[in-house]
């Protein structure tokens, strides 16, 4: 996966996901949602289903848009862990 910024502005980031499908952007986006933070928006778009990256806008009231990516990123890295160690117990 490759991402690549697209804009960046002071509350306002645009990120491009080369290679990645859906489900990925989608729980970042719901992540950003859930974190609590002063989120204005998040959504993902594909223009054209099999052609075009996914793109993620992010927008925040008065945080860093990068920061709050960073801190939802990490998080599902803790999910993801978490569910592992579960997993493997099985």
């Amino acid at each position: 996966m490759s991402i690549k910024i697209r804009g960046k502005g002071k509350n306002k980031l645009k990120l491009e996901f080369e290679d990645e499908g859906f489900s990925l952007v989608n729980l970042l986006r719901q992540k950003l949602w859930d974190s609590g933070a002063e989120i204005d928006k998040a959504e993902y778009r594909k223009d054209h289903t099999y052609l075009d990256n996914i793109s993620l806008l992010v927008e925040t009231k008065d945080s860093d848009p990068v920061d709050e990516v960073i801190k939802a990123a990490e998080e599902i890295k803790s999910e993801a862990e978490d569910l592992a160690e579960q997993v493997k117990d099985f």
